[in-house]
């Protein structure tokens, strides 16, 4: 699986580079983390190598975030890994279908870095 010194495997999927960049910087000492720019990029990654928990941004380009989560369901395997959507859309709809899916929790950007791995601490035993 090439997970590091027993460390659980974050797979964090977000288009936007710097965010990826801050998820490196306060989650990289605590956790094996695996940042891509697309859900396709997730889905090959997971095809691979599996991943502990996932960080889920909604607004991406070709395939949303809500998209990637109705397909990863579908795998055996992924069914009850958690996915928390770190997402900066606070819309009432857009929110309503975060807390309906199959996502674990939602957090909204710019997420503390503490909540952060708060919620991660949550799903992670």
């Amino acid at each position: 699986m090439g997970n590091n010194e027993g460390k659980k495997v974050v797979l964090a999927i977000d288009d936007n580079v710097q965010q990826l960049t801050e998820y490196k910087v306060f989650l990289v000492p605590k956790y094996d983390l695996r940042v891509v720019k697309s859900a396709s990029e997730a889905m090959s990654f997971l095809n691979k190598y599996e991943s502990d928990i996932i960080l889920l941004d909604i607004e991406m380009p070709n395939i949303s975030g809500f998209e990637f989560l109705a397909d990863i369901r579908t795998i055996p395997s992924y069914i009850n890994v958690p996915i928390i959507i770190v997402s900066g859309n606070t819309g009432e709809e857009y929110f309503k279908q975060a807390r309906n899916s199959s996502a674990a929790d939602v957090l909204t950007k710019p997420v503390k870095p503490e909540v952060l791995v708060e919620a991660i601490e949550k799903y992670l035993p």
